[in-house]
């Protein structure tokens, strides 16, 4: 069995380039900006920025086109970020991980463990040979799909109307568009989104799927709704794989389930926080009087983030807070193409939560307090800043807005609208990007910036801790992590310990001494055990041992053996080996 776990985007690369609304704007991009453009890469200045327009008309071309195309010269030299001063113009771009090792055709199964690291898997569904099955819990496959969309939404060709890069007939989505690039992809379409959410299976926490000779399940990591780990249970011999993980009570999600860990054999880890940071409810405080301060000094607030995970505890905090503080009726707003959807479905993912807001279907009541929000008429959703907020929008207020990169979406109309003024306040809560680096493509704001990065990850530490009572035979950690294992070992004295990097071919020992095998009812009625006292009970079977497409089974057997021959306590194993072959050969 071959196996691929999660298939994450890393977009940083966005801060590469400048605001979306500067690639789209001809006007824009001859007027004077706060960003330098590369002169060796072609100009795009004639496309609308207008993301409905051209999405529309995209969705003919998107069944036409199966194949992604380079977007930037060959030629480019490979510099760019904020420090250099040069940012690049075109279509926005992500890095997937490193497929071109990878051979499709032997992946039998894929499995997901959060939303969050399921953004490159329309690359493989609908762009390589991947034949295999793909599983995901149904809140991953839901928040997955909806995050794909904002991405396509906020960064696709819908800012380029066409390709001119684009090179007919090559099949190698994965070749690097430059020496430094050799990562860095165009996004996929909303066609090839649907395409690709269509092939996934959606699992449950607890339900064992039977994969031939594996027994998978998923687990609860208390990350997010619906994040799993997982357990692969080869012939007796247990893996676990424990990506984003958390432990902090008082949050959403269903906590973390240990059961996971419970008799592992093998524990690979991946995504860990590199560090010990803040407590969570002490970040929590310190963003509620943040926002309140502003709000106190008639300033507005701006959250750049995406609609779904820790936000949802955020939102229904502030709420709390400012009421606690004396500052009732403050409008919040949610402003995302997926705001409405992630809102809405977050309220009905009761079996996901926590106890105590799963008991809050039963009462009836909301479990997610946004909820409550909106039908008091305290949050509104918006899919982008414009007529249809008009109506309902008024100061002070808070804004939860896309993208937290700040290179597209409503956030940037927001800056524009409330950065000239120093009693605004812009409060980021995700740690993957760089406060001042996403700032640095506005010149000359006001607004105030502040950064309190939430990270509810597990920590190297925390794992150790859970980990000392398990004692694992070897556990995998990723090497970036710590320096060097022996600052771990303490913790783990009875484990084997390996530290891993990027593509490394990492040997694990799996020496399986069983067989898990199914015995027909017919066969199973004419078992007579015999009690041997302490506990021990015997039986003789004389059954068929089946194998088909890597299943066994156990069926009756015409001749039947003496049932009142046993064989027990000391005897010469040689020569019973010997009788069970004549047995076997008559």
């Amino acid at each position: 069995m071959n196996i691929l776990i999660d298939c994450g985007l890393d977009t940083s690369y966005f801060l590469e380039f400048p605001p979306r609304d500067i690639i789209g704007s001809k006007a824009q991009q001859h007027a004077s900006v706060s960003v330098e453009v590369s002169s060796n890469i072609s100009d795009h200045s004639d496309h609308t920025s207008s993301s409905n327009d051209a999405i529309l008309e995209n969705k003919e071309n998107d069944k036409k086109r199966r194949k992604l195309d380079h977007l930037i010269d060959s030629t480019g030299d490979g510099s760019g970020g904020a420090g250099g001063g040069v940012r690049r113009r075109g279509q926005f771009l992500v890095e997937t991980p490193e497929f071109s090792s990878i051979d499709w055709n032997i992946i039998d199964f894929i499995f997901i463990t959060n939303y969050n690291h399921m953004l490159a898997l329309p690359y493989i569904t609908e762009y390589t040979n991947f034949k295999g099955k793909i599983y995901a819990t149904e809140p991953t496959v839901l928040f997955g799909r909806q995050m794909m969309k904002e991405l396509v939404h906020f960064f696709g060709d819908s800012v380029l109307k066409s390709r001119t890069h684009s090179q007919p007939g090559s099949t190698n989505i994965f070749t690097g568009v430059t020496a430094d690039w050799n990562v860095a992809r165009s996004l996929y379409s909303i066609a090839d989104i649907q395409s690709c959410i269509d092939k996934v299976r959606p699992v449950r926490f607890g339900e064992h799927l039977n994969l031939y000779e594996l027994e998978v399940t998923a687990y609860s990591s208390g990350y997010c709704l619906g994040s799993a780990n997982w357990m692969i249970d080869c012939g007796g011999e247990k893996i676990s794989i424990v990506s984003s993980s958390s432990t902090v009570q008082n949050i959403h999600p269903l906590p973390f389930d240990e059961t996971v860990l419970n008799n592992a054999d093998v524990i690979i880890l991946s995504d860990l926080r590199d560090k010990d940071g803040a407590r969570f409810e002490t970040i929590l405080i310190e963003i509620g009087n943040c926002v309140a301060n502003t709000l106190k000094n008639k300033g507005n607030v701006l959250f750049p983030c995406t609609m779904n995970g820790i936000i949802f505890d955020i939102i229904g905090f502030l709420s709390q807070h400012l009421r606690a503080v004396g500052l009732r009726g403050i409008p919040f707003y949610a402003v995302s193409p997926i705001a409405e959807e992630s809102l809405k479905y977050s309220n009905i993912c009761g079996e996901w939560m926590c106890t105590e807001r799963q008991q809050k279907m039963y009462l009836p009541d909301n479990p997610m307090h946004h909820q409550d929000m909106i039908e008091q008429s305290l949050l509104y959703y918006a899919s982008r800043a414009d007529s249809s907020l008009q109506e309902k929008y008024q100061e002070p207020c808070v804004v939860f807005a896309g993208h937290p990169s700040l290179r597209s979406g409503a956030a940037i109309n927001f800056i524009r609208k409330w950065g000239n003024n120093s009693n605004n306040s812009i409060i980021f809560t995700e740690s993957e990007y760089d406060c001042e680096e996403a700032m640095s493509a506005f010149e000359g704001l006001q607004i105030k910036p502040i950064y309190l990065p939430i990270d509810i990850r597990l920590t190297i530490n925390e794992v150790t801790n859970i980990l000392r009572e398990k004692k694992p035979q070897h556990v995998l950690i990723p090497q970036k992590i710590i320096k060097e294992s022996g600052n771990i070992r303490p913790n783990l004295p009875n484990s084997l310990i390996t530290l891993y990097e990027c593509l490394d071919i990492v040997n694990i020992s799996i020496n399986s001494q069983f067989v898990r095998t199914v015995m027909t009812e017919n066969l199973a009625s004419n078992i007579e055990l015999v009690n041997l006292g302490k506990d021990s009970l015997i039986a003789s079977l004389n059954g068929t041992f089946n194998i088909h497409n890597t299943k066994t089974s156990l069926t009756s057997a015409e001749n039947q053996l003496n049932q009142q021959r046993y064989v027990c306590g000391e005897f010469d194993v040689s020569k019973l080996i010997n009788e069970l072959t004549e047995q076997m050969n008559r």
